[in-house]
């Protein structure tokens, strides 16, 4: 990051941390720029280690699934960055409200569409709602979900 060593008292990381290519060096990076006693509050995405294939594709990694991690995995990558952990929760029941309200946006799409009031001319709405689909699945059988991880400098700890 184009910021100085110790420039932050705290850094909040919102659903992006998934997205980076090298977790650890962010972690690391998250450290630095950290005054001592800094926290980071990190929030994002959480998989187990298999997705059904419609859901580890292209796609997926435009919806930020694919690079997800597993929440301990995340913990790890924080630790070892010399943080300790304050608080992990999880938080699966956002993802749910989340999928369901695409779900709802997806199918009056659908109806408008049909209605002729809105062109979306290439939309495979077929396979949109059964991505939607799969993805409420795998929530519900604790394979994707959604963590926040707070943590502190190592050795500052109040």
């Amino acid at each position: 990051m184009p910021f100085p060593d110790k420039s932050f008292d705290a850094i909040i990381c919102g659903c992006a941390y998934c997205t980076f290519p090298n977790k650890a060096d962010a972690a690391r990076e998250f450290a630095r720029v950290l005054c001592p006693g800094g926290r980071v509050g990190l929030s994002d995405l959480t998989r187990g280690p298999a997705l059904p294939k419609e859901l580890d594709s292209l796609l997926a990694w435009i919806a930020c699934i694919a690079d997800a991690q597993p929440v301990d995995t995340y913990a790890d990558y924080l630790r070892s960055a010399a943080f300790e952990l304050e608080k992990v929760e999880l938080h699966d029941e956002a993802l749910t409200e989340m999928v369901q309200q695409i779900r709802m946006k997806l199918l009056s799409a659908e109806v408008l569409v049909g209605l002729k009031k809105l062109a979306l001319p290439n939309v495979d709405f077929t396979s949109a709602k059964q991505m939607a689909q799969s993805t409420l699945s795998v929530i519900q059988q604790r394979q994707l979900g959604y963590a926040v991880l707070i943590a502190v400098q190592a050795g500052t700890l109040d």
